[in-house]
């Protein structure tokens, strides 16, 4: 029994009279007796009080946090009125909103989350998208949003909690384990979109669980549904349900009237038991039932609602991807700095930049639904964390270039820095000046060991060509940097183009696509595709965009490009209003080919599609999602992806496989194997059915105008395990950061690595200071081909040489703290870093 409940029992106690005490009793103890006995056994219904609020999607985000600080009074009213009610409620975000305008409330919720009438579930900042967040963004959910609420609440928070978000991906159950969480709550895909028991353990790849419950109905049902949910909302075996009570969306809480409606309802003898609730005692309930040994086990994701959330909004999708990479990047090249020029590592200035992006994250946000203004605002708060990355990336390199010896250099140098812990070739590009001292022009970079590196001089991303581009492909350390001379005189040889890829000459795109041993891998030309989309934004009800209009025309074709680096044919094409250039990227020496879209696209209602017809037999498609490498069905629906998707299948008895690597996209579909990958989608700004399109207004249509998209394409012998994809795709979006230099004195040497982690499927998600820690490091690791593995880190500046056991899949958080003398301590901690 609550406090509340004592509390009132002990009030109605001392107004009675001692005789009144024992005839009332007498009558209550008869009324007992007299009950038929399965009411021992009656069924419960938990009435969980909960008021959905859409942070920002019909209404900027300010709208929503004034409707969080009406909604939680009205919450708090409901509390002070109704013996026993208690409400639930996540959004770390939303609590921040309280701490900042209105203290004193939040000092009163405080007080209800220790009676427990009060309950906070969820913990992130808010309740994202579930299928477009980096893992390591997740993670931040965790991280972040968890210690808010155990510093302003008092809670560890251990129930998930994503009722609205339009899916959820297969590696979220590693991550919330992982994260200590114990529970999850969702409600889509609902009823007629996946079929799912209420109850179950969702198990991820590694084998985590969490017991799962799928709201039943709605988040925001009436009490007039509470009969049918009497049928209805109980998981076999089990006598406890939950049903969802109160005003949803854009807020309002429970209503006085809803109140006096479960009232009436709670006397009547044909209904289960009608028990103001929370969460976490309707899984204490569960937990204890006789079914719960023989709940089912639910692996993979869960899915689908609302397929065209993985490409609406294209432009804001690519925000996020680079706000998620470039802080990441920022936070290791600032450990990097710390570790070995002493520069203060910027926790508090990283993590209200990933607030930033996590609130940007919100499932209508981040699944293009919401308003077109919002974007406005994404775009502000995206653009806050990339500043804070971008200027704290460049203040660190700076100063760790100016401490290198270079007194030697007689003309310009650079710095070049790799934030992987492997080694790698990676791109290098800037603009500088071709010949500076007005001699003889730059021809290649030199390095002091000896190596030559052969340069091309691109032109400018202008039309003002004053300062090319110097561009090059360099070796460079694991997580570290080697400096290179602007050299002179005679170029070094550069490797020949491998003949792996043929562009078209006649048609559009890539006319051939080989093997290392001379398999085709291609049934026909990559080419486009349009096909039409008159789906509302969220292209509700729709499994397969396949209603094809035609292709692209060919304009024009050219080699703009050919160098001893590159070589780049572009491609123009026309379709309606609408022009398409691909530039063809070549490089010499390697294994893959760029795709450079550049698209200035004017329909409306058509998506653009990236096809590429692969020539494999008994094809099989293994797609990045968070947390996990999922294998789905070749079957032509839409589905989530992200940094990249391979299709493996055979020529003859051999493996082969061709990938797809991208920076922004998130939207494919393979029909036996013809995969295809969407460019654009242009539906209009948050239309939802049945609203349908008016023949004359101003509202905003999506991806119009410039869009720009890049992939890079590969293939060859082998399933797609052989590959690591992930180490490819990190490689692919993360050039070589640079500084351009000149002669100075310093005391470091010009080249140096500050940590490697092997064997390459070993993905490394973060390298970073921990929370609140300045002197430890949090490494975090995911073994990401199946099998278990003995990974190596090694680093002189933290003191490790270790080796590290991953089960297959198992997501790894390692705590380093350095000693006094001899090798760093570390163990394995939970992803909130405890």
């Amino acid at each position: 029994m609550r406090r509340g409940a004592l509390s009132d029992m002990n009030s109605w106690c001392r107004e009675l009279s001692r005789r009144d005490f024992l005839i009332r009793g007498s009558a209550s103890l008869a009324a007992i007796a007299a009950a038929p006995a399965f009411a021992e056994s009656k069924k419960v219904i938990h009435i969980i009080g909960y008021s959905h609020i859409d942070a920002a999607w019909l209404w900027p985000w300010r709208d929503g946090s004034d409707t969080v600080l009406t909604t939680f009074r009205s919450a708090l009213n409901r509390i002070e009125e109704t013996p026993g009610f208690c409400y639930s409620h996540s959004s770390s975000a939303h609590y921040r909103w309280v701490e900042r305008a209105d203290p004193g409330m939040l000092s009163e919720i405080q007080g209800r989350v220790r009676e427990g009438r009060w309950e906070v579930v969820g913990g992130w900042p808010v309740e994202p998208d579930c299928n477009i967040p980096s893992t390591e963004s997740f993670v931040r959910h965790a991280l972040y949003g968890k210690a808010y609420c155990r510093r302003a609440l008092g809670v560890d928070v251990r129930i998930g909690f994503n009722p609205d978000s339009f899916g959820h991906a297969a590696g979220l159950p590693t991550i919330l384990k992982r994260a200590g969480y114990g529970y999850y709550v969702f409600m889509r895909p609902q009823e007629h979109e996946m079929a799912l028991p209420l109850l179950f353990w969702w198990e991820g790849a590694d084998g985590s669980r969490v017991l799962t419950l799928r709201i039943w109905h709605s988040y925001d049902a009436d009490t007039r549904l509470i009969p049918q949910a009497a049928s209805e909302a109980f998981a076999s075996g089990f006598d406890h349900a939950a049903f969802f009570l109160g005003v949803g969306d854009h807020g309002g809480a429970v209503t006085r009237e809803q109140i006096r409606q479960v009232d009436v309802l709670q006397h009547d003898p044909n209904l289960p038991e009608l028990r103001y609730s929370t969460l976490h005692d309707f899984f204490l309930a569960v937990e204890s039932s006789p079914a719960f040994p023989d709940l089912p086990v639910i692996r993979g994701e869960l899915q689908h609602h609302a397929r065209g959330c993985y490409s609406a909004y294209g432009e804001g999708k690519f925000l996020n991807r680079r706000a998620e990479r470039w802080l990441g990047e920022a936070e290791t090249i600032a450990l990097v700095a710390n570790l070995s020029a002493g520069r203060p590592y910027q926790t508090e200035q990283y993590a209200e930049a990933w607030w930033k992006v996590l609130f940007c994250q919100f499932h209508d946000m981040m699944a293009g639904t919401s308003l077109y203004s919002d974007y406005q605002d994404v775009r502000d708060s995206v653009g806050y964390a990339c500043e804070v990355a971008q200027t704290s990336k460049v203040e660190a390199l700076e100063l760790m270039a100016k401490r290198v010896d270079l007194s030697a250099v007689e003309e310009g140098a650079v710095f070049l820095f790799n934030p992987l812990p492997w080694r790698r070739k990676a791109l290098v590009e800037y603009y500088t000046g071709q010949n500076p001292s007005g001699n003889s022009p730059i021809s290649h970079l030199a390095s002091k060991d000896g190596d030559k590196i052969p340069v091309q001089w691109r032109p400018s991303a202008s039309m003002t060509n004053f300062f090319p581009r110097l561009s090059a492909w360099v070796d460079l350390p694991p997580c570290g940097y080697k400096v290179f001379t602007l050299a002179h005189g005679k170029a070094p040889a550069a490797d020949a183009y491998r003949d792996f890829v043929t562009v078209s000459d006649s048609g559009f795109g890539i006319s051939s696509l080989k093997a290392q041993d001379g398999a085709e891998l291609l049934a026909a030309p990559l080419g486009m595709i349009v096909v039409s989309d008159t789906s509302d934004t969220w292209a509700h009800g729709i499994n397969q965009f396949r209603q094809e209009m035609g292709r692209p025309t060919l304009v024009s074709s050219s080699v703009v490009e050919n160098g001893p680096v590159t070589r780049v044919t572009r491609h123009r094409a026309a379709w309606q209003n609408s022009e398409i250039v691909l530039d063809i990227a070549q490089f010499a020496g390697l294994d893959f080919v760029e795709l450079r879209f550049v698209i200035d696209w004017r329909e409306h209602e058509q998506i653009l599609k990236l096809e590429i017809p692969t020539a494999l037999a008994q094809p099989k498609i293994y797609a990045k999602v968070p947390g996990a490498v999922l294998e789905r069905r070749t079957n032509g629906e839409e589905e989530p992806y992200q940094d990249w998707v391979a299709v493996q299948g055979k020529i003859g008895r051999a493996d082969y496989t061709v990938a797809l690597i991208n920076n922004s996209t998130y939207s494919y579909d393979c029909l036996n194997g013809l995969f295809r990958t969407v460019l654009i989608r242009s539906a209009p700004f948050a239309r939802h059915n049945p609203n349908q399109v008016p023949h004359d207004d101003n509202n905003a249509w999506q991806d119009q105008g410039r869009q720009e998209r890049r992939f890079w394409l590969l293939g060859g012998l082998g399933g797609y395990t052989e590959f690591a994809f992930d180490r490819r795709a990190e490689e692919l979006q993360t050039p070589a950061e640079y500084v351009m230099d000149s002669a100075h004195h310093g005391t470091q040497p010009w080249e140096r690595s500050f940590l490697e982690i092997m064997p390459g499927n070993v993905w490394v998600l973060a390298v970073k200071r921990a929370e609140g820690s300045p002197e430890q490091t949090i490494i975090r690791l995911q073994e990401r081909s199946g099998k278990a593995t003995q990974a190596t880190l090694k680093s002189e500046h933290l003191g490790l040489n270790q080796t590290v056991q991953l089960a297959p899949w198992e997501l790894k958080t390692l705590l380093i703290t350095p000693a006094k003398t001899g090798p760093s301590q570390f163990r394995e901690v939970s992803l909130l870093e405890s």
